[in-house]
């Protein structure tokens, strides 16, 4: 067969298990290899049925990774066998059974951990092989290639897979010397969430601009550290299964993420830095990270070419060594470690949202006061958006957990007369708001949470909505509007946001659970009652609530109820377009059990959120109606 015949056939897109067993997966090839010089070298193991190297679908340039389906699948063994770990130009290629992972049964998918360094697939999957038909074992490699300590191995059946969990139990499997710990494969769903990885941000100094300027010098840098860190946990007993390092392009500091075996690891490392402001494996010097270069080699491009040359770095790293700036000192001022969190997990309790701060304290002002509790490494403050609160909020984020407690703890300790002079003079009545600050998705997340399990229009026992008392014919706009409350024997909820009707962001929930019920009946604006023609006339535009703020609070405030509904009529009419549908909403909008003035004054500020009591004051009409 010619090899241009054989180039034009793919692997088929649903293979079964038989046909896998014919196929090969190369990977780590160098560039200047072609399918030609494959096809040579593989078909002295068995008749070739087809071959592609997979390549860069804009620069057509080989990805370094192949496909070779033989004839026979004692072909595909024996190829395993003889070209595994070969030299093929420059590069040692890896070639493995090739699995289709999209017809797997996930169940059967066992996870290995604890393998040695110089692990054999063929005989682990020989191994396996005596507790059923295994279709595949992998083992995991880092950036550069090497194998790491853990894998997968996937069986036909789920039986087969569970078989072996049994059988471990009383008949552990060792390999290499190294006893394997094996479990099965969970879903994200049904797993723990244990973050194993830890992040170091801005550990050392940061880079001198001569360097940063110099592109090689820079990856050669994060090279260095990588080893360095690498070999601190190598000396300390600890297995590294990857560590990445950067340098962050605006500060010139490094970060990296360290990944460990397990949580605990990752744990344990992360109260060393909580004691001790600092971490050991990032403590070294641009001699010693020159010295592990040396030993360890440049790494190596995605191309298959040098990143750099040991010569290239070298009277860089020298000048660095003898420089009391030198990067790998580990020396910062705004050292910041965390785990790797998911978003499911709890937020860092360090980041911290303190409101209520006075217009015209100053950013220096509050962080002097704040870092009087221990050292803060970062603080942004901001004016609230809402004029009506004329405060401002900040986001302080404290380097240690015990610095973080220390600062909630004596804020709010009332028998410190220092701090209670303090916060007279800082705070808007002397009133501290701290809270720790989730992060924008669990924010959205918790948003969800008390969507679900507080309807902002709960109509329980089925109790008739109360009718808005208008006259058939209303104008569009009615110059003067009394919106009734909403349904009787609603619930009491909270003030939205985070502080009392205001648009700060959501804490932590202290309780998800829905508030309890308002038994007490409300008592209704009378019908009668309509507010004086001129807070209609002299408010007639939320544009002038906002400029005259103050005037507007001073009005009594069931005018200004009846002012702010008489202003979202418009905008509940335009997403309505039913005039007695809107009559209802905004009475529910303007209710005194439900929403504060803060709160209404927030839905001109947040068309999102108004569009939601909107669609939930619709669907209670809805359900009203149908009973």
């Amino acid at each position: 067969m010619q090899t241009k015949e054989i180039h034009q056939q793919l692997i088929p897109p649903q293979t079964t298990p038989q046909q896998m067993k014919t196929i090969i997966f190369i990977e780590n090839l160098d560039q200047g290899i072609s399918e030609d010089y494959l096809y040579r070298k593989f078909k002295e193991v068995g008749e070739i049925q087809s071959l592609k190297i997979t390549k860069d679908k804009i620069t057509q340039k080989s990805k370094g990774q192949a496909f070779i389906t033989f004839a026979h699948p004692d072909s595909a063994e024996e190829a395993r066998k003889k070209f595994n770990s070969q030299v093929f130009i420059r590069n040692t290629i890896r070639v493995k059974p090739y699995f289709n992972y999209h017809i797997a049964d996930k169940k059967a998918n066992i996870f290995i951990n604890n393998l040695s360094e110089d692990a054999d697939i063929l005989e682990l999957e020989q191994e396996f092989s005596r507790f059923g038909t295994v279709l595949s074992v992998d083992i995991h490699r880092d950036s550069q290639g090497k194998q790491l300590n853990y894998g997968y191995v996937q069986f036909e059946k789920k039986e087969d897979a569970d078989n072996l969990i049994k059988r471990i139990m009383n008949h552990p499997i060792t390999h290499k010397g190294k006893l394997l710990k094996l479990e099965q494969f969970k879903a994200q769903s049904e797993r723990k969430i244990e973050s194993s990885s830890i992040y170091l941000r801005a550990f050392a100094k940061p880079l001198q601009q001569k360097y940063f300027e110099k592109e090689k010098v820079v990856r050669a840098i994060e090279y260095g550290w990588s080893l360095i860190i690498k070999e601190y946990f190598t000396k300390h007993g600890q297995q590294v299964k990857d560590c990445f390092v950067k340098i962050d392009f605006h500060t010139r500091q490094p970060w990296t993420m360290i990944s460990f075996e397990s949580s605990e690891q990752a744990r344990d490392n992360l109260e060393i830095c909580e004691q001790q402001r600092t971490h050991p494996c990032i403590n070294s010097g641009a001699h010693h990270a020159l010295e592990l270069i040396n030993k360890h080699g440049p790494p190596v491009n995605s191309d298959a070419s040098q990143a750099f040359t040991v010569a290239e770095i070298t009277q860089a790293f020298k000048e660095m060594a003898q420089d009391h700036n030198d990067t790998f000192k580990g020396e910062s001022e705004n050292f910041f470690y965390n785990m790797v969190y998911s978003k499911n997990l709890n937020p860092d309790d360090r980041l911290i949202l303190v409101q209520n701060i006075k217009e015209d304290v100053t950013k220096e002002q509050i962080q002097e006061f704040l870092s009087r509790f221990g050292k803060v490494i970062r603080l942004t403050i901001r004016k609230t958006k809402n004029p009506r609160f004329q405060v401002q909020q900040c986001f302080v984020h404290y380097q240690t957990m015990e610095d973080s407690k220390r600062a909630r703890s004596e804020i709010y300790d009332d028998k410190n007369e220092e701090i209670i002079k303090i916060k007279k003079a800082f705070f808007k009545d002397g009133h501290v708001m701290m809270n720790i600050l989730l992060s924008k998705s669990m924010r959205k997340e918790f948003k969800e949470i008390k969507k679900q399990s507080q309807s902002i229009f709960q109509n329980p026992g089925g109790r008739q909505l109360l009718q808005p008392p208008f006259g058939g014919n209303l104008p569009m706009m009615p110059p003067q509007m009394p919106f009734p409350p909403g349904g009787q024997g609603m619930r009491q909820m909270p003030p939205r946001g985070g502080g009392r009707g205001g648009p700060f962001p959501m804490v932590r929930p202290q309780n998800l659970r829905p508030p309890p019920m308002n038994t007490k009946p409300i008592q209704l604006l009378p019908n009668k009652v309509n507010p004086p023609q001129s807070f209609i006339h002299e408010f007639s535009d939320y544009a002038l609530v906002q400029s005259r703020m103050e005037d507007f609070l001073k009005i009594p405030v069931i005018d200004q109820r009846n002012v702010l509904g008489n202003l979202l009529f418009q905008k509940v009419f335009d997403v309505v377009k039913d005039k007695e549908a809107t009559k209802k909403v905004v009475g529910m909008l303007i209710d005194p059990s439900q929403f504060e003035i803060g709160d209404i004054l927030n839905m001109f500020e947040d068309s999102q959120e108004l569009q939601t009591y909107i669609d939930e004051g619709l669907s209670l009409i809805k359900e009203d109606t149908q009973k």
